[in-house]
């Protein structure tokens, strides 16, 4: 068997890259999911093409600019009838409870974070420890059986290591007849290297 020329090989995936390869294969057309950091509205157009037609996809970010840019990436990409099935929420996370549907409570198939500062914006503004404990924990309340949340963390960048710790606490300390976690990131490279947490709600009778 011929060998592979090097020019194929890949590097492994990156912590936001894993959180799609997770998600991703889960969602079917019809889900109801959350972005809850638009950034620049990667991951909301990533849900959408998967949910899309015939699910829901709510969007969070504390800052206009974010919202702006996520509803200009999925102008760019979807279809209007599409766009009215994505709401856009210019809110912090930790309010997902007072502003999604109630009828999403124990429905949400995945909710993704993707913490630290808005790419291209301004790095002084940042996810807060407190606010992002506040979203994780609804985030867990309200995923369905079997539903998964992601979260990228960035310990790299002022505050960052606090709040990855903290958040990668709480979700130690779940148990683990309700959830499954697994920290996903690289072992030989900076500790300031982003990794994600995944966590899956289990069903009842699992």
């Amino acid at each position: 068997m011929p060998s592979e020329s090097p020019s194929s090989f890949t590097a492994l995936p990156t912590a936001v890259q894993w959180s799609h390869q997770i998600v991703g294969p889960r969602l079917r057309a019809g889900d109801w999911v959350v972005d809850a950091t638009a950034g620049n509205g990667h991951d909301s157009l990533f849900l959408a093409q998967r949910v899309l037609p015939g699910g829901r996809v709510f969007t969070f970010d504390l800052q206009a600019q974010a919202i702006e840019k996520t509803r200009e990436n999925l102008a760019s990409h979807l279809t209007i009838q599409q766009l009215a099935e994505v709401s856009l929420h210019h809110a912090g996370h930790e309010r997902m409870a007072e502003l999604l549907p109630a009828e999403a409570r124990g429905r949400l198939r995945t909710v993704m974070f993707n913490f630290g500062y808005l790419p291209g914006g301004d790095k002084k503004v940042i996810t807060q420890e407190a606010t992002s404990l506040a979203a994780v924990r609804i985030a867990l309340e309200w995923l369905a059986e079997d539903g998964i949340m992601t979260v990228v963390l960035y310990p790299g960048h002022e505050g960052g290591r606090e709040e990855a710790s903290s958040v990668e606490c709480l979700i130690t300390a779940l148990p683990s007849m309700e959830f499954e976690a697994q920290r996903i990131g690289f072992l030989n490279f900076r500790s300031s290297t982003p990794f994600c947490i995944a966590v899956r709600r289990r069903a009842v009778n699992a």
